[in-house]
């Protein structure tokens, strides 16, 4: 079993362990609620509810790639991206993805999708991000309505590479990509034009400097 351990950072010591994913961890996230949400080789999906000391296991489905990334957009709603390029939003109350998936997040190239390597949300917002190797990161609106509730194209910022990582910044001002030649989990494509780089995007205008 793998197993994620929990620490108390005021006291600065370890608590507990909690078990459940039957191979490596890949991902995790977590929105205000004491509720990690991890994603893992196993194929599923689970949020861990710390304080009950029991969790919930979400299964994408058997046509559905492995997940590469999590990221909780707000308390109860998280969104996963896969191997096979699908971009999935969920609902904790709901075993199944909500609304419909977006099939082929970031396109592909002779009959191969791309995978959805990382994705970030701005917290408590609608905003998504997310990074393949298709030269662009990928922008989306999240819906959590009651009716309408899913993910739709945005807007999109040229990024040459493989983008392994994205971290939103407060308010959503600007956010930070992680940028390589090489996927972060293996060596099986290369863009050899691309520079390992930190990449610093701005997404929103200070209206304040504009005046």
């Amino acid at each position: 079993r793998v197993w994620k351990g929990r620490y108390d950072l005021n006291a600065m010591t370890y608590v507990e362990t909690l078990y459940g994913h039957q191979s490596a961890i890949v991902g995790m996230d977590c929105a205000n609620k004491n509720r990690p949400v991890t994603i893992a080789r196993d194929r599923t999906v689970r949020v861990w509810k710390v304080e009950e000391d029991s969790h919930l296991v979400f299964r994408p489905g058997g046509d559905v790639g492995s997940a590469e990334c999590v990221s909780a957009v707000r308390d109860g709603w998280f969104a996963t991206g896969h191997d096979d390029g699908r971009l999935s939003l969920w609902k904790e109350e709901k075993k199944r993805p909500v609304g419909d998936a977006i099939v082929a997040a970031h396109g592909g190239a002779s009959g191969v999708t791309r995978s959805v390597m990382c994705c970030d949300a701005l917290g408590l917002s609608d905003v998504l991000a997310t990074g393949s190797n298709d030269g662009y990161l990928r922008l989306w609106r999240v819906s959590t309505e009651d009716k309408g509730a899913g993910i739709k194209p945005l807007d999109t910022v040229p990024v040459h590479g493989h983008i392994n990582s994205i971290a939103m910044g407060p308010g959503g001002k600007f956010c930070v990509a992680a940028v390589g030649q090489e996927p972060r989990l293996g060596r099986w494509d290369r863009v050899p034009r691309a520079k390992n780089r930190f990449a610093i995007i701005r997404l929103k205008v200070d209206e304040e400097k504009e005046e």
